[in-house]
């Protein structure tokens, strides 16, 4: 809907189904979930009438807040129509509180960064510019944390193996990217860590290729995720991955095959994983292979087909029925 056409008149809002001929309503997130159950019980003759599919990408219960909150979320979640997760894992808990298997699908993400044009390895010129941009050494060991910096990703941890692999691997450097509440704290127990002369804390950025250009390898050190798309970026991009072996991910990752997985919160596994792949090209070049199929399924074009397929389904007719 162009953001020109909001308006607060009486009736606007109460009509807005009607109005632009919405058929089904689709929602992605908690905010989205309550505001939608709210305007069915508002307007149950406008918004009430289309049918409603959301799209569930992980719970967070790592607080009292947090699992009021999924508590909430999955209330809300029994109203829908249909709902889609995007792994095996959320599904499977999802039924296992009584939700119907015929109303939850499975659709794996698609990857939008893989389908940008002009995507390529990095040349030794761009890998170069990259690093400099970052202020990092041609010859390091270059290994990256990427996400929102919040408790769940669990990036205390990640600082606590960088301090290990600096011991370790004298030629290896960090980088942080991303923004987010705990940023000042980690930034502190960065510097308690000694790590103020090894990693870099790049913040919100766009330059995600310039990122990955910079990058050795990838870690992820969450304690819950769905299907992360970091790391499906990471593999597209020919860069091995760490990452714990939790929620969706040992889906789509093999260990040994497409990356290196290990057990939640394993300090000294992340790192022996991290040095294994840093002291062994072979096995090195067999994850890039490895990692670069993997992500290759996980196009934009096989997500639209998934959720094509769900709308289909809730509308009791053919997807090609509702483009006439």
């Amino acid at each position: 809907m162009p953001l020109q056409e909001f308006s607060l008149k009486g009736g606007w809002l109460r009509e807005l189904p009607t109005r632009m001929g919405v058929q089904i309503i689709h929602v992605h997130g908690q905010r989205a979930n309550y505001f939608v159950w709210v305007m069915r019980r508002l307007y149950p003759r406008t918004w009430g009438k289309a049918k409603l599919v959301a799209t569930v990408h992980g719970w967070v219960q790592d607080n009292f807040v947090r699992k009021a909150v999924t508590w909430l979320e999955w209330r809300t979640l029994r109203e829908c129509d249909h709902v889609i997760t995007v792994s095996g894992q959320q599904r499977a808990t999802l039924l296992g509180m009584g939700f119907s298997a015929d109303k939850v699908t499975v659709v794996r993400p698609g990857i939008p960064y893989l389908a940008e044009s002009g995507l390529h390895a990095p040349t030794p010129q761009e890998r170069s510019d990259a690093r400099a941009k970052w202020g990092l050494p041609d010859d390091a060991f270059v290994m990256t944390a990427i996400g929102r910096l919040s408790t769940e990703k669990r990036f205390d941890l990640y600082l606590e193996v960088c301090a290990l692999l600096k011991e370790r691997m004298p030629d290896a450097h960090f980088m942080l990217v991303g923004g987010g509440k705990q940023e000042a704290n980690l930034r502190a127990q960065a510097a308690s860590l000694g790590l103020d002369d090894t990693l870099v804390f790049t913040g919100l950025t766009r330059d995600m290729r310039g990122v990955y250009a910079s990058t050795d390898l990838v870690m992820l050190t969450s304690d819950t995720e769905g299907t992360p798309h970091v790391l499906l970026e990471a593999m597209g991009s020919d860069i091995p991955i760490v990452a714990t072996e939790v929620g969706g991910i040992p889906e789509f990752i093999t260990n040994g095959e497409h990356g290196l997985l290990v057990p939640r919160g394993d300090k000294e596994a992340l790192a022996r994983a991290a040095q294994i792949i840093h002291d062994d090209p072979t096995l090195r070049a067999k994850l890039v292979e490895g990692g670069r199929a993997v992500a290759s399924q996980f196009t934009v074009e096989h997500m639209v087909q998934g959720v094509e397929a769900v709308y289909s389904r809730v509308l009791g007719q053919e997807v090609t029925e509702t483009r006439q």
